[in-house]
């Protein structure tokens, strides 16, 4: 009897331990709070990926105060994916400047959307930058790699626009200059050699009746010609009630394969 009565609590023991275990691992797990702005619906990411990504994307977009985000679709459904991108953002964020990175994984296709300040912001120059960060992850697989690339660059470039930098790309005006200048001495140089060299049997004259023959000219009638005027004009101010772009939306965007 004593032994039924060990081997039942026994039991009871081991079954409340079971039955506690998952609340456990629960509570170990902590709500991921920046799980709004990576939402992966092909489930690329693991739970730990999706949880650092999140929080990274969360710290970017409380900062700056603008909305940077990653939306992973399994299919773009018949939809364009500018136009699904666009779609995605207004119904799940209601910050009028943002940025959402759309991964369709089934067609192979990666869109950006910018809107507000991020349009503003988000140059081309800054896009092209972009662009070639992610793409090679993303056509290698490594979309956590891309993502993050995503993230930083867009932190990069915000906090550049914020500070009234805004991204327009780099040019070294330096060496173009330079480049410029000794193709256009060569240039000049090969030109004057050729002219000069078809201009040796020319020799300079003092005066000008050497050039014309005796008789060849006879003035008969003379007169005074204005053959140009000069006109001032001022151009009419215009309305400026009708500036910016038309209904009051800066949105734009970047997209392609990989």
């Amino acid at each position: 009897m004593k032994n039924a009565i060990k081997k039942l609590f026994c039991l009871t023991v081991a079954l409340l331990l079971v039955m506690a275990l998952p609340l456990t691992v629960a509570a170990e797990q902590p709500p991921n709070p920046g799980g709004i702005y990576i939402q992966d619906d092909a489930g690329l990411l693991d739970g730990g990926k999706e949880w650092q990504l999140g929080n990274q994307l969360l710290e970017v977009s409380e900062r700056l105060n603008l909305t940077v985000a990653v939306y992973v679709a399994r299919t773009l459904d018949g939809y364009e994916i500018d136009d699904l991108t666009r779609v995605i953002y207004h119904q799940l964020y209601s910050s009028k400047d943002g940025v959402l990175l759309l991964i369709a994984m089934e067609e192979r296709e990666w869109y950006i959307y910018t809107t507000g300040d991020a349009y503003d912001y988000l140059t081309d120059a800054a896009l092209d930058e972009i662009e070639d960060a992610i793409v090679p992850h993303l056509s290698a697989g490594d979309y956590l790699d891309a993502f993050r690339a995503y993230a930083d660059l867009c932190d990069e470039y915000l906090t550049l626009g914020q500070e009234g930098n805004i991204y327009r790309g780099s040019f070294p005006i330096g060496e173009n200059l330079l480049l410029g200048l000794v193709v256009g001495l060569v240039v000049a140089f090969i030109v004057v050699t050729t002219m000069k060299s078809q201009l040796k049997s020319v020799r300079p004259r003092r005066e000008a009746h050497e050039y014309t023959r005796p008789g060849s000219m006879n003035v008969t009638q003379s007169r005074d010609l204005y053959l140009y005027r000069t006109v001032h004009r001022r151009p009419r101010p215009k309305d400026s009630s009708n500036g910016g772009r038309s209904g009051g939306s800066r949105s734009g965007g970047r997209g392609g394969s990989f």
